[in-house]
């Protein structure tokens, strides 16, 4: 049984099976640019740009005003989580290149792929198809499902709403939930807390791991008929006491901030994250991503059966490309997110993982929405996400200021070893 999310190598099933004739390869040489069409609507937006190449100039003729007018004081407060071109030649960002064609060329890698070290893009990449049977090319703008990457903006929802008051993270979770969402709290579920659901210590059972799961997938749902489905479930273990991931606990917190704030999870996922952050690719599905998303493939040329977005609810519901992700990732080094100590909280380890680390993955303990591991002595923060037909691997390197973001639409992907080794890279190694 494939969950919402797990490491890479842990597909039933699956063979790796590099079949796809397509080799089209698109990405930036180092050193390049790329410029969004929105932006490219502003002709103010445009001449920034291009100063990175060649200054914007206002020469004057015959008669007119100096040839060189003092430049208007801007009013627009400067972008901290703007990004940059590496310098051209610059040899981390031709290896990264030189690393990322090569897979493409192997036929594995299909996707989209972007590290950026303190602001500096190393690598801005992406290769194959989006919709193969459009012959509609992946680009690094191309929107594609998060999968349990989504655990991240829901985690981090909840702490935002823990700082307004509406709730603590040692409440119990039955008050949220009756009786908007089930009738009656089981009596298993009284001691469960908030945290535990985030921090997957609750012992409740993962929904993706029942036998209805994937037959219901193509099908749209609400979160009462989900909770419906494990509601009366035993649970896997007294709360508390083991860890065990379980997508049920993230759609229930979903739920808990659907039910402080009286908005549906995706109004609050705009007004309190991608509002802010100017995230503007990236948004909560209860069907599918905007027009021009990734289609999945279990692997090359095996479409993925459809999938609702209502579904995945807010364990896996979210949609998002590589560059919103860099810009989330690196907002945890800045106070536009929230304050200092939430963000320090939220990669604060909560919960020890098992031997063989969280989702069978290298990490030692589960923070909030982030497995928590080191990289070369440096603290390596990260989420694998798994759906069906869509791997993703997102991870910050907090100290280091390192984003790095691979997104795939092929679910057999190695996408967590893809990351680890652009990480590698970008520290040197």
């Amino acid at each position: 049984m494939i969950s919402l999310s797990a490491g890479a190598g842990s597909l039933p099933g699956v063979a790796v099976e590099d079949s796809w004739g397509d080799r089209t390869v698109r990405g930036e040489g180092v050193g390049g640019t790329m410029v969004s069409v929105q932006a490219a609507r502003s002709a103010v937006v445009v001449c920034a740009v291009l100063t990175a190449i060649t200054a914007c100039s206002d020469s004057s003729g015959a008669g007119g005003g100096p040839a060189n007018p003092p430049a208007a004081r801007s009013t627009t407060p400067a972008d901290s989580l703007a990004t940059h071109p590496a310098p051209r030649g610059d040899a981390t960002a031709a290896a990264m290149a030189s690393y990322l064609k090569g897979l493409a060329a192997k036929k594995k890698f299909t996707g989209a792929a972007l590290v950026v070290r303190r602001g500096e893009v190393l690598a801005r990449f992406a290769a194959g198809q989006a919709d193969a049977a459009k012959h509609v090319p992946v680009r690094p703008e191309t929107i594609f499902r998060l999968a349990s990457v989504s655990k991240q903006f829901t985690a981090m929802l909840v702490l935002k709403q823990r700082d307004r008051g509406r709730l603590r993270l040692d409440n119990t979770i039955c008050p949220y939930l009756v009786p908007k969402y089930v009738k009656a709290c089981p009596k298993a579920w009284g001691p469960i807390t908030i945290q535990e659901i985030l921090n997957h210590t609750s012992g409740i059972p993962d929904i993706s791991e029942m036998p209805d799961f994937f037959p219901k997938l193509p099908k749209p749902t609400t979160t009462q008929e989900i909770i419906q489905r494990f509601v009366n479930k035993p649970l896997d273990f007294k709360p508390g006491t083991s860890w065990k991931y379980s997508n049920s606990g993230y759609i229930l917190a979903g739920a808990i901030v659907e039910k402080v704030t009286n908005k549906p999870f995706g109004t609050v996922l705009r007004d309190d994250i991608t509002g802010p952050l100017r995230l503007t690719h990236t948004g909560y599905s209860t069907g599918s991503p905007p027009p021009g998303y990734a289609k999945g493939y279990l692997k090359l040329g095996t479409p993925a059966p459809p999938l609702n977005g209502s579904q995945a609810n807010a364990a896996g519901g979210v949609y998002s490309n590589v560059d919103d992700l860099g810009r989330w990732d690196r907002s945890f080094g800045t106070d536009r997110l929230a304050p200092a100590a939430t963000v320090k909280e939220a990669f604060t380890p909560q919960a020890r993982c098992p031997s063989g680390g969280c989702l069978d993955s290298p990490s030692t303990a589960y923070a909030f929405g982030w497995l928590v591991d080191k990289l070369k002595g440096h603290r390596y923060m990260y989420h694998p996400g798994l759906l069906q037909g869509y791997h993703t691997s997102n991870a910050y390197l907090p100290d280091d200021d390192i984003a790095v973001v691979v997104l795939s639409n092929v679910q057999d992907t190695d996408v967590n070893g893809i990351n680890r080794h652009l990480a590698t890279m970008a520290l040197g190694g």
